[in-house]
């Protein structure tokens, strides 16, 4: 069985009368929290809005990773940036990998379609060695770039 799409985020459920919640939501991308919240009312017979939100993760990313603007500000003043900063890996992690080869890479960096690939339908991480190149589409035997990295 699959989980509830929201719920109480802590403490006992609302009571009759009581003009607030709070909720946790799971959700996938693409979902308006916003949006969420208004159903959820109507649902429940009556109006509502967001006071509140915070994201507490963001795919592979959580709170516990995160830089406030002051010290990314300090660290920019610093030059101290690549300290911080995670590899662009970091945030494609999901993604499954793509070796190409110098030639290969050099048609995706000029956004032409590689054709006669091997590989099943979807997003690729496409790399000469450990460069990243693109973030790739395959499908049908075709490789089309999605986002070009400029590295």
């Amino acid at each position: 069985m699959e989980p509830p799409l929201h719920q109480p985020a802590a403490g006992p459920p609302p009571r009759s009368g009581e003009d607030q919640i709070t909720l946790r939501a799971h959700v996938s991308k693409g979902t308006y929290i916003r949006s969420l919240a208004r159903d959820i009312a109507h649902a429940l017979g009556t109006v509502g809005h967001v006071t509140m939100l915070r994201r507490v993760k963001a795919g592979p990313f959580s709170l516990d990773q995160a830089i406030s603007l002051d010290k990314l500000e300090d660290a920019a003043k610093d030059r101290a940036l690549e300290q911080l900063l995670l590899p662009l890996r970091a945030g494609l992690d999901d993604i499954p990998a793509l070796s190409l080869t110098p030639d290969q890479a050099g048609l995706l960096r000029q956004g032409q379609v590689l054709a006669g690939v091997a590989k099943e339908d979807g997003q690729y991480f496409a790399c000469l060695e450990e460069t990243p190149i693109a973030l790739v589409e395959a499908l049908s035997g075709q490789v089309r770039v999605v986002r070009g990295f400029n590295l």
